[in-house]
């Protein structure tokens, strides 16, 4: 599952076609020349939303003192690694 809206995928999709099919009769040499000059698109994503978790108070003393020796806030960290544990959960229910 995509993190990007249906909307802004689908523009995406049909940029990319469209860039394929400008391209298609090109050289390489002047495809790499109007690669060198394209512009990277910015795309926004959803605000994060605030969740309140209570947490056991050795345990957090754990994450705060791991995430300061990363160097990375450790809400940040936290985030993190509910993340790569919510992704790893995605890649073992896909067949």
């Amino acid at each position: 599952m995509s993190k990007l809206p249906e909307k802004i995928r689908k523009k995406l999709r049909e940029e990319a076609f469209s860039w394929d099919a400008s391209i298609a009769h090109e050289k390489s040499e002047r495809v790499e020349e109007l690669l060198g000059k394209a512009k990277p698109f910015d795309t926004t994503r959803p605000a994060r939303q605030p969740v309140s978790l209570r947490i056991d108070p050795f345990d957090l003393s754990m994450l705060k003192r791991i995430a300061r020796r990363k160097g990375i806030p450790f809400n940040q960290l936290m985030s993190m690694w509910l993340h790569e544990k919510i992704e790893e959960e995605k890649a073992e229910a896909s067949p």
